[in-house]
Order: C-alpha cells, then structure tokens, then sequence
C-alpha cells in the first residue's frame, strides 16, 4: 500500500494548532483537536457588486475577472455594456443596435453579439457585433433573424443555434458558425430550442438546459444526445439560466420557467446538483461567463422586479466572504453637512453639521463620544486630518451675520478642544477635501447661497499654519466625494452651475487632470462630504437617488457592494476597503453608522477521515 508522502510528495505534519494557511495536497495531524484535517475543496456562491443597470436577458463574455454583459432589457431595450475586473462592473462602450435576447461570446477586449430582440427594430434581429474593449463595430449579419439564441466561442470563430424567429414561430434546430466574420451553416439540433444553455467552443460546444433538460454536444459538425438530463425541481430545466466552463466541465444556475437559485454542475458524463445561487433569477447573462471553478453571473429577472445583482462561483480550496456593509454605532446627534477627519473605523471625529450644530464625537470603532464643541457652529463645512489633529474649514450657517455668504473660519482640533487659526482666502461651502493637519486640500465648493450660481473652481492647500492657492480646477464644482493626499488627490461628481455631474478630476499637487466618470452617472453623485480612500484606491458614496457606491483604482470607477441605509450628504471616512459613512439625510436625520469590509479570503480547513 502507498503512503501518503509517496503519493503526494509530502508528509503528513504533527501540529497543535492549524496553520494560517495550506497548500492543496498539504495535510497535518492537529493534536489538540484529534484530528487529521487539511485544505478541502469548497463550492459556493457570493455576493459581488451589483450591476449599474438592472437588466436581463443581455449577452455574456468573458472570465471572471474580466467579464462582459451587453444589451438587455430593464426597463427598456439597452445598448449598454457594462465590464467586470474581478470585484465590480463599469461601463464600456455601447452597441450600436439596442437589444435584449442577444448572444454573447468571447473575452472583454474581443467580444461578440448576435442577434437578438428590439420591437422598433424588429422582433427578431440578424445584427452581429463586434467589441475591441471600448467600442462595438457593426459586422457580418448573421443568415436568419433570431431572438433568445444560445451563443459561444470565440470572436473570430462562434456559435450561434436555436432561437425563435417570430411571435409563436417554431422553435430553430439550425446552427450557424461565425469564422472571421464569415457566417457558414452547421449541423441541425436534433429539436428547436430557445434559451439554452451555452459551453464550451466552436468545435467542442455543449447545450444543455433547454425545455425539456437535455444535453447535447457539437463537435464541429454536428450534435449528439448526451443522455444526461439536469436535476431540477418541477418543471425547472434551468431555461435562461446563466451558464460558465466548457464540453466536459460546466455550470449552469437560475433559469426556469420562472426564476430559480439552483445550480448544476457538469463533469463531461453526468449533471449534479451544486450550491444555490444567493438570488432567484432567470434570463441572466445569455453567453457563458467564466470556468466551472471560476464564474459569474450578473441581473436577470428575478420574477418580480429586474435585477442587479452579481454572483460569483468558486471551486476551491480558498473560502470567500464577499465585500459587504455592516452597522456601527449609532451618532448622537442626528445630523447632516458636516466634517468628518476619519482615517479608520476604528478611530475618527465628527463635526459640525445640519441642524446648526458644533457637536463634535469621536468614534472609536463601536461607540461615539461627545467631545467638545466647534466655537462657531454650522453645517456645509469641510474637514480633514485625525481623531485628535482634525482642521474644520470653512461652512455656512444662515442664522449668523453672515447671512446667504459662506465662512473663511477655520478650527484645529487637537484631541481636547477647537482653536481659531487662519482663515482661508476666501469664503467656502461644501469644498472637496482630503489631507492632513499639515498637508491639506480644499478643492471647489461654493462661495455663497444659492449654491449653484456660486459654484467656485479654486484650490486652497494647508501646511498646518498658513493657506495657499493652487492651480483652478478645470470646471467649478461642489457637493462631490474627494480623497487621497495634498499631492495626490480625486474629486468625483457634485455639482457645477448647470446641473450634476459624473466626471472626476485628478490632482498632483500641481495640476488637474481628467479621470474616469463615476460608474452610477450623473445625478446622484452629491453625496458625502469626508475622504475616503487614495487616489488609487478610492470610494464614493451616492447621494440623492440611493445608496450605490463606486470604487476607483485611479483610472474607473467599478460598482461596489451598497449599504443599506439609504441617505446622502453624510460624513465618510477610512480606506476603501475599511470605509465608514455616518449620519446624512434620507428621508430624516439620520444617525446610523454603517460599516464596509472588503472581500477576504482564506484557506478552507476541513477534518479528514480514512473512511
């Protein structure tokens, strides 16, 4: 009999407590516990980051960590694209024909769509595109117009089958194959079918999970009946379910009629069940996205409202807990509009605010405190710095003698008390802001009520004692989300004196220069006045319309998992994956505190016996 150092390489190790991590193969004897225990193998799905745009039925592409939806439905017919880099979605280019029901193959820098639904353009639609990573490009028309097609492989060698081609028309057996933007016929299905499952390439395809669950497979010429059926509840043949991997090992989950959480899992000879999908859906991405050990699926119809919601799978020795917010402390004061200087979640102060106030509390992980006072009390001001060498810039409180016009009043807070120290040049209300006591920044902002006649586009820097000017923002603007340092710093959405904006501007200590547009658009963007995050790894808040948040890695902005108390115009704070948000306004004062942890991982230890 061979021992397990001969087959695996490696012996089995004698510990008392289990290691922080393991290798696949690696085992160990822990003598505490009286067991023999080791990496094992875990099938789940999490939570990601929603969708910016609720939809189903669009077309699939990609892997897990660059992944691609196109088209779709919810509430109308979409040309969107949305792209996915392994943690959230933003937008790319958009199809130059709208439509929903499409397929989808390839990768997200060479992408297809085919064919497809649109009512104004037609109710089934022979438009084939193709993605280079940024934008569509219309090419060869597929022979026959057909909607809800099952589609795979490759952009320069695809494969599109079954379908319907009108209301009530029969469902298609045909197949056609797309080589380098030449469309040729293939074998007939051996039965029509609409919604199936897709797998695999051009020369090695599978279908699976239509009406009646049968699973077939393409070989380059033509298909053959696997004489494997998926498992399923009732009538739930996983139709429209959403599907990951290839011929011999794949992933289908949702689907129906009607949506569902099951999930199966194919081996190259029989179907099984797998772990349920965290969110009934059907219609989700039509065109695999992923491996059978690696895959996502994003929106589809979740049988009441469309959905946004995102799901990863993985198989393997590495457990995930998906990014998620969590409740605080709940704040004194209820409040909004005020300064936040919150380098953690563990340690940080809040000021100021509306109602007019000069409450200041000091968090440290679960409890706020009050602290003393701001001398002057108002709300609409800017902060930065620490829980005990905070700066409180600027503000507007309409009960003072200054009346409709901003404060050049500036406090430090050095822990115990505020101090009076130099003004800045100007008056200034809702300023972006992000620094240090010594190193600080106050981008845009509004020099007076109303605020959008007043919108101002200066740069203040501090160095602890004195004020200086910076070069002029390229558009003036306020009420946006701002973080990183003096010298490296980003200013997303708010407001110029138009309208709201989803535009961010970049800051080097010296110059602006464009950014990536917010991944929610424009409009919502006025939310929370705290820093949070760096240039390169920076969050944002939404405001009027919701809860939705951004991530920025300094080029785009990514979706975000929410939170849950919906309010904007709050106070934020801490790293993007370590953020805190606190107070604001929705449809009240709010006082919740809500805390955000980004996704971890670790090694999934599991008892081993020799039975």
């Amino acid at each position: 009999m061979s021992t397990y150092r001969e087959i695996i390489g490696k012996k089995i190790k004698k510990v008392s407590s289990d290691p922080s991590s393991g290798t696949e193969g690696e085992m160990w004897y822990n003598s505490t516990t009286g067991t023999l225990r080791g990496p094992g193998i875990l099938a789940a799905w999490s939570s990601t980051s929603p969708l910016n745009t609720a939809r189903y039925g669009s077309g699939g592409a990609g892997s897990q960590t660059a992944g691609l939806v196109a088209g779709g439905h919810g509430p109308t017919w979409s040309n969107a694209t949305e792209e996915y880099n392994g943690s959230g979605w933003t937008t790319g280019g958009n199809l130059n024909q709208a439509r929903g029901y499409n397929g989808g193959a390839g990768t997200q820098t060479a992408a297809l769509a085919m064919g497809g639904r649109n009512p104004p353009a037609g109710w089934a639609l022979t438009n084939t595109e193709e993605y280079n990573g940024s934008a569509w490009t219309a090419t060869t028309a597929s022979p026959t117009a057909l909607n809800q097609v099952t589609t795979t492989g490759t952009q320069t060698a695809a494969l599109l089958w079954g379908g319907v081609a009108s209301p009530g028309g029969s469902l298609a057996t045909t197949t056609f194959e797309l080589n380098s933007e030449s469309w040729t016929a293939g074998g007939a299905l051996p039965s029509g079918v609409k919604g199936a499952g897709a797998f695999g390439i051009q020369t090695a395809a599978m279908s699976a999970g239509n009406e009646n669950g049968q699973t077939w497979y393409y070989d380059g010429s033509s298909w053959s009946n696997q004489s494997a059926t998926i498992p399923y509840s009732g009538s739930d043949y996983h139709n429209y379910g959403g599907t990951m991997g290839t011929q011999t090992a794949g992933v289908i989950a949702g689907g129906g009629p009607g949506a569902s959480t099951t999930s199966a899992i194919w081996d190259g000879s029989a179907w099984a069940a797998n772990p349920s999908l965290g969110t009934a859906r059907y219609l989700g991405p039509m065109g695999p996205i992923g491996t059978s050990t690696a895959g996502l699926i994003g929106g589809g119809d979740d049988a009441s409202p469309t959905t946004s919601a995102s799901e990863e799978f993985n198989k393997s020795t590495t457990a995930y807990t998906p990014g998620a917010w969590a409740s605080g402390g709940t704040i004194n004061t209820a409040r909004m509009l005020g300064g936040s200087a919150i380098p953690s979640q563990s340690a940080g102060i809040i000021f100021g605010g509306s109602p007019y106030t000069g409450a200041t509390e000091q968090y440290d992980g679960t409890t706020w405190t009050e602290k003393g006072d701001l001398n002057t009390a108002r709300g609409y001001l800017s902060g930065f710095g620490t829980s005990t060498a905070a700066v409180a810039a600027g503000g507007y409180n309409s009960t003072l003698p200054s009346g409709t016009s901003g404060r050049a009043e500036v406090e430090e807070w050095n822990g115990t008390a505020w101090s009076e120290e130099t003004n800045i040049p100007a008056n200034r209300k809702n300023c972006g802001n992000c620094g240090t006591l010594t190193a600080g920044l106050l981008m845009g902002g509004a020099s007076a009520q109303p605020f959008a006649t007043n919108v101002v586009d200066t740069t203040f820097e501090y160095d602890g004692t004195n004020w200086s000017t910076g070069n002029t923002m390229p558009v003036a603007r306020g009420q946006g989300m701002s973080g990183g340092t003096q010298t490296a710093a980003f200013y997303a959405g708010g407001r110029t004196a138009p309208a709201y904006v989803a535009t961010t501007v970049d800051y080097d200590g010296t110059n602006w220069t464009a950014g990536g547009d917010l991944a929610f658009g424009a409009g919502p963007p006025v939310g929370f006045q705290g820093s949070i995050g760096t240039l390169t790894a920076g969050l944002a808040a939404s405001g009027l319309s919701g809860n939705g948040v951004n991530t920025y890695d300094g080029t785009s902005w990514f979706t975000s998992p929410a939170y849950t108390t919906t309010r904007n115009r709050g106070f934020s704070g801490g790293p993007q994956t370590a953020a805190l948000i606190a107070g604001g306004y929705g449809p009240d004062y709010s006082d919740a505190t809500e805390e955000f942890t980004g996704e971890t991982t670790s090694v999934n230890i599991e008892d081993f016996t020799t039975s």
